[in-house]
């Protein structure tokens, strides 16, 4: 980690994380834990097997869905949570405009 480099925090609780220059604006893991659709309803994020891809369920359902990418809310902001490029799951801020077409978006923001 470069001196240069800003620190990073959580853009919703603040908490102080480790810079990733791949998602310089991501969401911790405790707030990516409060990801919900536009209802209020949880959501619950994985890797779909150790070669990677990204699966979500609404809390408490037994059945994983796949995705490229679920667009839907963390303290009502709007996020885009997919996979990380490693391994594991990353929510970062969506950005205004359309939704990338180039993977498979399930949208829960309205």
């Amino acid at each position: 980690m470069a001196s240069d480099t800003p620190d990073h925090h959580c853009p919703g609780c603040g908490t102080p994380q480790r810079i990733f220059e791949r998602y310089p604006w991501y969401f911790c893991q405790d707030c990516l834990s409060q990801a919900s659709d536009k209802a209020g309803t949880i959501l619950e994020f994985a890797n779909a097997g150790i070669g990677g891809g990204l699966v979500w369920r609404y809390q408490g359902e037994k059945d994983w869905r796949d995705a490229g990418a679920v667009a839907c809310q963390i303290m009502s902001r709007p996020v885009i949570v997919h996979e990380a490029r490693f391994g594991g799951v990353v929510a970062e801020p969506l950005q205004s405009g359309p939704l990338p077409s180039d993977i498979n978006i399930v949208d829960l923001r309205h």
